[in-house]
């Protein structure tokens, strides 16, 4: 992973929306124990699979 990549996924990681309390970056990780995304080792597809689903799911929370 490059740097540009690895100063990306940091971002992401910190500023994706779920609390802080949340995540989990001892010894240089950087993974959400809310959401169970794993910003430092799952794929860029991963993710946004991830976060479709997170969506979907917010979506039809609401409309219940």
């Amino acid at each position: 992973m490059n740097e540009d990549e690895l100063i990306l996924r940091k971002l992401l990681w910190i500023r994706h929306g779920c609390p802080f309390t949340a995540l989990y970056g001892d010894d240089g990780e950087m993974q959400c124990n809310r959401c169970m995304i794993d910003f430092k080792r799952d794929s860029a597809e991963k993710i946004e699979q991830k976060f479709v689903e997170i969506g979907i799911k917010k979506i039809q929370e609401f409309i219940r």
